[in-house]
């Protein structure tokens, strides 16, 4: 399990810096998906985004087992709930595939505020995409989306 220990921690969004030391998660199907914006300096943020995916051990390890990457995450505009700009991917730096939580991800970039910047001088809103990969057949099995976090980046 790599996002249930952080991801039911809960949100704890700072008045002072919008999106800064904030952690929303959710449970689209049958996974959970935590998605963070954490301030760090000189204008960077810390972004993570976790993801359980709940199928069988065996079934997890055969995507572990398989050549490629099993996830591929991108940072998306949200624009009244419509996903339109692709920002940025997110590599992938931990995977793990166990019995109480199937297959596991965590995903860590740092970049510039500009990066999440998405709406040029207004207020910004963000989400995180997951794609799910069989890379067997080069198919998307599933596409989990976070909740949204929304800031004010330059």
């Amino acid at each position: 399990m790599l996002v249930a220990v952080t991801g039911l921690v809960g949100a704890t969004g700072l008045a002072a810096a919008p999106a800064s030391a904030e952690q929303k998660c959710n449970f689209p199907g049958n996974s959970t998906v935590c998605f963070s914006i954490d301030r760090i300096s000189n204008g960077n943020f810390a972004v993570h985004v976790g993801i359980d995916v709940h199928i069988g051990l065996e079934e997890a390890q055969e995507y572990i087992d398989d050549f490629g990457d099993p996830f591929v995450v991108w940072i998306r505009g949200d624009d009244d709930g419509k996903l339109v700009e692709f920002l940025f991917t997110v590599p992938l730096t931990k995977l793990g595939a166990s019995a109480g939580f199937g297959l596991s991800g965590d995903f860590d970039a740092v970049v510039p505020g500009v990066r999440l910047d998405e709406d040029k001088g207004g207020r910004d809103e963000v989400r995180a995409t997951v794609a799910l990969i069989d890379t067997d057949t080069n198919s998307t099995r599933a596409t989990y989306v976070s909740n949204r976090i929304d800031g004010n980046w330059p």
